[in-house]
């Protein structure tokens, strides 16, 4: 068997922070200038990032899920099954994080009026826009030593670290929160109800089953089907029973 895991969010609190998770996976894979392919691929995704932030209330987002996870360490911390110590010191994590996200608008906006930054975002919005004659200031930072250029990269990521920190302990909130369950999907389908606070369903199964479930869904209903890929229609249904684990997160 060959495990993986699709997860689908249920609400749009969830989602950002996933295209957010997801851009600073692309940063960490970027980030390494030894490599000058990583550059441009970097840059793209680091106005990306910033682009989300702008648009979106990332702070109020992960203020919500750290108060919830303080909620419910509280109410675990009187359990007595439950390893005090190691709750105390994730209860701690959550109180600083709480504290850095407060922060977290001042830090978007030091990379807004980075005068670097700005000088070359415009041009990475278009297509084949950031050529030498396009950008030479760009040109001339590539050109840079590796130090210096390294150096510029860990700044501008440091300004985002509480910022990952808060969301990366979010998410394993998330996740954690839920257990995987077997279930069966007759004709490659399974529809199911959770409660209002579910925020994510995650699907565990054999890729090698030749299958890819699409997920659709609100915050009490949702709906699985697993399709074959199909070169001539994209995707074809399944005429199986297709065996899987469900986590409602």
């Amino acid at each position: 068997m060959n495990p993986v895991v699709y997860e689908h969010p249920l609400n749009e609190k969830t989602r950002l922070l996933m295209r957010l998770e997801l851009l600073f996976d692309q940063l960490s894979i970027h980030k390494d200038m030894t490599d000058d392919r990583n550059i441009q691929p970097f840059f793209s995704t680091l106005y990306s990032t910033i682009e989300v932030l702008e648009r979106n209330d990332i702070r109020g987002t992960l203020a919500f899920y750290l108060d919830l996870l303080e909620k419910s360490m509280l109410r675990w911390s009187s359990h007595p099954d439950i390893h005090n110590d190691s709750l105390q010191k994730n209860l701690q994590e959550t109180v600083k994080l709480q504290g850095q996200i407060s922060k977290m608008s001042k830090a978007c906006q030091i990379l807004k009026e980075d005068k670097f930054l700005a000088s070359l975002r415009q041009r990475f919005g278009i297509a084949g826009g950031t050529c030498d004659f396009d950008l030479p200031q760009f040109h001339f930072w590539r050109l840079k030593p590796l130090a210096e250029r390294q150096d510029d990269i860990q700044a501008w990521l440091t300004i985002l670290a509480p910022l990952q920190q808060a969301l990366n302990f979010s998410m394993l909130f998330i996740r954690e929160s839920a257990e995987f369950a077997e279930r069966d999907a007759p004709n490659g389908f399974f529809q199911g109800s959770c409660a209002d606070t579910v925020s994510l369903l995650r699907v565990k199964y054999d890729v090698d089953s030749g299958v890819f479930p699409t997920i659709s869904g609100s915050n009490r209903r949702f709906a699985i089907s697993f399709m074959r890929p199909d070169k001539s229609a994209v995707k074809t249904s399944v005429n199986d029973t297709i065996p899987f684990e469900l986590a409602t997160c």
